[in-house]
């Protein structure tokens, strides 16, 4: 029994969907969250390490009236051999209430994170948690 031309086509497309969607879900993950930095009430600044190109951006912001938990995920496509350095990156977390005094937490792994002033491009060196 032969499929129409048609029919296979759509067979096609909707096989090359389904492998670019578990490709993405399986190279996107949660990323680790080093520290924070406040640019106004609203805003934060979240540093993160990841390898080179690629791509972290903050996923979620769930709030409460004591804590603020934050998810920043990574997705990352490595063609070439690993040089396992990480980049730093910083990503915009827009907040519907004043931070005030609550505790801002890694969704990743749900530790508190660290909050720092300094500038973007030493705050994660030396690298590490």
């Amino acid at each position: 029994m032969r499929i129409p031309k048609v029919r296979r086509r759509w067979i096609v497309l909707a096989v090359i969907v389904a492998v670019l969607f578990t490709s993405y879900r399986l190279l996107d993950s949660h990323t680790y969250i080093y520290y924070y930095r406040v640019v106004d009430d609203h805003t934060l600044m979240v540093g993160t390490l990841s390898g080179p190109g690629a791509w972290a951006r903050v996923t979620s912001v769930v709030e409460t009236p004591a804590t603020v938990t934050i998810i920043v995920s990574n997705f990352y496509f490595q063609l070439g051999p690993s040089t396992d350095v990480g980049i730093g990156y910083e990503s915009v977390a827009k907040l519907q209430d004043a931070l005030g005094s609550r505790t801002v937490i890694d969704g990743s792994d749900g530790h508190s994170v660290e909050r720092r002033t300094c500038p973007p491009q030493v705050c994660l060196w030396p690298p590490g948690p």
